[in-house]
C-alpha cells in the first residue's frame, strides 16, 4: 500500500523518511491510507490518523509499523498493535494532550488511572506525560491519587522489569527517571505496576521495585480471550469462564488473592491494589456481551443462522455472585467479599 495518487507518505522502514508515489501509479485516481500523512488530492479526505476531535492530526501518530517483536523497543514503542494507530508520545504536543485529558478527569473527580497497554509507551515518554500531570495539578500528586500501568511481562521480564539498563525498563529505571524528574519518594508509590508475573511468578512484576509499587490480579480480560496466553498461571490460578474447573476453584484463587497471596513478605505494605475481574460468561459458545447489542432480535435479515446474546442487567440486587447465565459478579460473593474486609480490616 502507500502507493498511488497521493504523493505524501512516511517510510517506517526509514526512520518514517518521505517518500512519493511510483511512477507507476501517479496520478491514478486509486489511493490507500498506508503510510499516508496528508489529506488526498484526488479525494479530499484525510488519511487515517485524524482525529480532529481529540486534537491529534497525522503526525501526532508514529508512521505505520507492524508490531512483529515483543522483544525489539521500537516495535513495542512505535508499532501499530492490532492495527490501531500509535499516538507520538515522544511529542511534546501529544504529551500535553495526554496529561491534560487525565487533569481535566481528576478535575471531575478522577483518584487515578488505570494505563492500559503501557508498556507500548517508552518509560521516558510516561516521565514527561506525569511530570506535565504533576505540574497541571500544582507541583504534586492529589493525596488520594492512584494509578496503575499494565504492563504484560509474558518472556520480557528481563527487558521491562529485571534488567535497569535493558533501555527499555518499567522497574527501577522508571522509578529511577521520576525521582529525577522531581517525584517525592510518596508521589513515586502513588504510581502503581500491575505485577502480570502474580500468581505464578510474583518476583518478576517485583524484580527491581517494592512490592508495595505493584497491583495484582488472578484472571484478566485478556485471557479470557480463546488461545490466549498472554500470562501463565499455571496451577496457581485460573480463567473464570474459560479453564477454571468449577466456581469453587476460582473462589478459592480470589480468597488468596485477599488472604496469602504468593510471594507477599509485608501484609502492610506489600499488593496495595489487588483487583477482581467481574466479566460475563460466554453463552452456548457465542463470546458477545449480555448488552442487548448482540440479540439475535435485532437481526433485519439472514437470521436464520443468527447466534446471539441476550440482554441481561449487569446490576441484580439478589445476585450473590457466580450466576453461571450472563454476568459472573465475583465480587458478589460473600466468601469473596469476608476476605476482601478481613484484608482491609473491616
Amino acid at each position: 500500500g502507500g502507493n498511488d495518487a497521493n504523493p505524501y507518505h512516511r517510510n517506517p522502514n526509514a526512520n518514517c523518511q518521505n517518500f512519493g508515489a511510483k511512477q507507476s501509479t501517479a496520478g491514478s485516481p486509486m489511493y490507500t491510507q498506508d503510510y499516508v500523512y496528508t489529506e488526498g488530492e484526488e479525494t479530499g479526505l484525510p488519511p487515517l490518523q485524524e482525529f480532529p476531535a481529540a486534537g491529534y492530526g497525522p503526525q501526532d501518530f508514529h508512521c505505520e509499523r507492524v508490531l512483529n517483536s515483543w522483544t525489539d523497543p521500537l516495535d513495542l514503542n512505535a508499532g501499530w498493535l492490532t492495527g490501531l494507530t500509535d499516538l507520538n508520545t515522544e511529542r511534546d504536543y501529544v504529551q500535553e494532550r495526554i496529561a491534560a485529558y487525565m487533569t481535566d478527569l481528576i478535575s471531575i473527580g478522577f483518584s487515578g488511572f488505570r494505563v492500559d497497554a503501557a508498556k507500548h509507551i517508552q518509560p521516558d515518554d510516561l516521565v514527561k506525560i506525569f511530570s506535565k500531570l504533576k505540574r497541571n495539578l500544582g507541583g504534586e500528586l492529589p493525596a488520594d491519587f492512584i494509578t496503575w500501568l499494565e504492563v504484560l511481562l509474558g518472556g520480557e521480564k528481563d527487558l521491562l522489569m529485571c534488567d535497569p539498563d535493558s533501555g527499555y525498563n518499567y522497574g527501577s529505571y522508571l522509578e529511577d527517571e521520576l525521582v529525577s524528574a522531581g517525584f517525592s519518594s510518596d508521589d513515586v508509590e502513588k504510581i502503581k505496576i500491575w505485577n502480570s508475573g502474580y500468581p505464578k511468578e510474583p518476583d518478576a512484576g517485583a524484580c527491581t521495585i517494592k512490592k508495595s509499587r505493584n497491583a495484582i490480579q488472578n484472571d484478566d480480560a485478556d485471557q479470557q480471550n480463546p488461545g490466549s496466553t498472554s500470562r501463565d498461571m499455571g496451577d496457581q490460578g485460573c480463567v473464570l469462564i474459560k479453564d477454571c474447573g468449577s466456581s469453587d476453584e476460582h473462589r478459592e484463587f480470589e480468597k488468596k488473592l485477599f488472604e496469602s497471596p504468593n510471594g507477599l513478605e509485608d501484609e502492610d505494605a506489600d499488593y496495595p491494589i489487588r483487583l477482581i475481574l467481574s466479566s460475563f460468561f460466554f453463552v452456548d459458545g457465542v463470546q458477545g456481551i449480555p448488552d442487548g447489542k448482540s440479540d439475535c432480535s435485532l437481526c433485519k435479515s439472514e437470521c436464520d443462522t443468527c447466534t446471539g446474546v441476550s440482554k441481561a442487567p449487569a446490576f441484580v440486587d439478589a445476585s450473590t455472585g457466580y450466576d453461571k447465565t450472563d454476568y459472573t459478579r465475583a465480587h458478589r460473593d460473600a466468601e469473596v467479599i469476608k476476605s476482601m474486609k478481613s484484608w482491609m480490616k473491616i
